[in-house]
């Protein structure tokens, strides 16, 4: 099958242009006046030109950098608003591709508008690039253009991407600090006992000072370091070696994470994190349209980082065999008390996507009140920590110079 490029007219007179793989010229033509375009010229495309604009695209994101979800939330939000303006989607597409601000995103939009314009929907255009629009996206995205609503749907999208970001970056600024605090103070205390503290060592030696054990294993602590050296610091580039080679594999990350998560101070962040993300998706989905079914299958690999997978597929499992959803999420303890009787009232009285909204507000307040007095205490703790450690260390020392000072009087 080759790749033909065309232009073609439509029937406000505009030109427009792109690329199509059919098996020949007048399955072209066929395509282009389904469409209702006029078609004005094709060609096939040069083995050359593709391998160059496949260089092209991989040059380019090698130098512009690859698309973040900040960009997708963007390009949701901004087509959303001109597709409200009247505009159809491959103009819409067209003047997106002329903004700057999507640099990193231009190839992405421009291989979906090619796809728009050679008869695929937009939704199987944007599950060409699963790395950068995820199933629920899309699923979401083939719901609006089936019932006519995806400005909406769009619009809607940009909303819930840009809260969820905001979520996770509150706590991942909240986890930070203490993270930041512990390496600091680690780095403190090996600077102390790999440079400073051997200083004083051969002092305390020398003269036979009285160390008490604090400063004895300390010391000893410092001679196997200083000893070890470079066995120590090639065992430790090993290791991250391989914890980034591990952390490659989602399989792995995933079982890192469901181990973090169960930390005793994670674990009730953890709770209220899966909570939100799990409420505020499913009223999401079932405000625009997705049943209730179909919504759950759709959120198994959401849910699946902050949880057992088998779980959530057993939720989904039950619903479509006639159970109800706040059962299901009861037999397996899938969320908290509050939120399981608040989703039960939503299936009694209608409003469950409703209900769903608020019980994601609900757990998203409770948890950045919960991120704020974390970093309210571990600040301080942590600082007096090393204030401890580090005073200790000094009056250990001190009082085994002053044991000098007593055996030379």
């Amino acid at each position: 099958m080759a790749s033909f490029r065309y232009q073609a007219m439509t029937a406000k007179g505009e030109l427009v242009s792109g690329s199509l793989d059919a098996p020949s010229a007048t399955e072209v033509a066929r395509r282009i006046e389904y469409l209702g375009l006029v078609p004005i010229d094709m060609r096939p495309e040069q083995a050359a030109g593709t391998g160059a604009s496949s260089l092209a695209a991989v040059w380019s994101e090698l130098t512009i950098g690859r698309p973040g979800a900040e960009d997708i939330t963007l390009f949701s939000r901004d087509l959303a608003l001109i597709l409200s303006a009247g505009a159809r989607l491959d103009d819409a597409l067209e003047l997106l591709l002329s903004d700057e601000t999507f640099g990193r995103l231009k190839s992405v939009i421009g291989s979906v508008r090619a796809a728009v314009l050679s008869g695929e929907t937009f939704a199987d255009a944007l599950a060409k690039r699963g790395d950068l629009f995820p199933p629920m996206y899309v699923s979401l995205v083939r719901v609006g253009e089936a019932s006519g609503t995806l400005t909406a749907v769009l619009d809607a999208l940009a909303e819930e991407r840009q809260r969820t970001a905001a979520l996770k970056r509150k706590v991942i600024d909240a986890l930070s600090y203490p993270a930041f605090v512990l390496c600091a103070a680690s780095a403190v205390l090996v600077f102390f006992i790999g440079f400073v503290l051997p200083q004083f060592g051969s002092v305390l030696r020398d003269f036979g000072a009285k160390l008490d054990p604090i400063v004895r294993t300390l010391l000893g602590v410092s001679d196997f370091l200083r000893a070890n050296a470079t066995e120590i610091i090639a065992g430790v580039a090993v290791c991250l070696a391989l914890l980034w080679l591990a952390l490659r594999s989602p399989s792995t990350r995933r079982r890192l994470i469901a181990f973090f998560l169960q930390l005793p101070v994670i674990r009730g962040f953890a709770a209220s994190y899966a909570t939100a993300l799990f409420c505020r998706n499913l009223g999401v989905l079932l405000g625009n349209g997705v049943g209730v079914t179909t919504a759950l299958r759709m959120l198994v690999d959401t849910m699946q980082a902050s949880g057992s997978r088998a779980a959530w597929e057993k939720v989904a499992e039950r619903v479509r065999q006639g159970g109800k959803l706040a059962e299901a999420l009861a037999a397996v303890k899938g969320l908290s008390t509050v939120a399981i009787r608040m989703l039960r009232l939503g299936e009694e009285t209608g409003q469950l996507a409703a209900l769903a909204l608020k019980v994601a507000d609900l757990f998203e307040k409770k948890l950045e009140r919960g991120l704020d007095k974390f970093v309210g205490v571990v600040g301080p703790a942590a600082i007096l920590t090393i204030s401890v450690i580090v005073g200790g260390l000094i009056v250990s020392i001190m009082t085994s110079l002053l044991s000098i000072t007593q055996l030379v009087n």
